[in-house]
């Protein structure tokens, strides 16, 4: 085998260019363009992206009146209530710092809502060590649809119901997968 020489560890776009296209990219490793094409490009993506995403924001501001402050009102006295709650009280119980929890909660639910982007977790992961089952599911959402009623304007409240239920429906259905279980969506429909 030949030692290569530090030319030969480089792109050589000269030579490159005189080959065809797919052997440019072979040589090159980045399809021909520069790395600060690619920069530009990916930036200009991005701030696409950040600005359909706001546009997006905006609309359903509107359309709602959902505000990060009916947000915060809504996380704060829900989880008071799952904090007090026979069933889901237990469940809870190994949070230790409420307060960082409730802002993760307040940007979970913000990034649903709004698709502010703020939440970077995993919320499934999270949750399926809890061993939850269907009677968990439903508690947690009468006590949501509940407070989601008290807290919010009614179309408001219908976008965090609606998002709540597929929310419950998606654990749910994962965690009966982990048990080697399948399981329907059951609670999109509820009335």
């Amino acid at each position: 085998m030949l030692a290569a020489g530090p030319r030969d560890l480089r792109c050589d776009k000269d030579a490159a260019r005189n080959r065809p296209d797919n052997v440019e990219r072979a040589v090159c490793g980045n399809n021909g363009t520069d790395n600060k094409g690619m920069s530009d490009r990916l930036k200009a993506e991005r701030e696409a992206a950040t600005a359909r995403r706001n546009l997006l924001t905006q609309d359903a501001i509107e359309r709602t009146g959902i505000t990060e402050e009916m947000i915060g009102e809504l996380v704060t006295r829900f989880y008071g209530r799952v904090r007090e709650d026979e069933l889901l009280g237990p469940v809870f119980a190994i949070v230790q710092n409420w307060d960082e929890h409730l802002a993760k909660l307040r940007d979970f639910w913000s990034s649903v809502v709004l698709m502010s982007g703020r939440y970077h977790g995993s919320p499934m992961r999270a949750h399926m060590p809890l061993s939850l089952a269907g009677h968990h599911f439903d508690r947690w959402l009468d006590l949501f649809e509940q407070t989601a009623r008290e807290v919010c304007p009614p179309q408001a409240a219908a976008l965090f119901i609606d998002r709540a239920r597929r929310i419950a429906d998606s654990f749910e259905m994962a965690s009966a997968t982990l048990a080697g279980r399948i399981a329907a969506p059951r609670h999109v429909l509820r009335s």
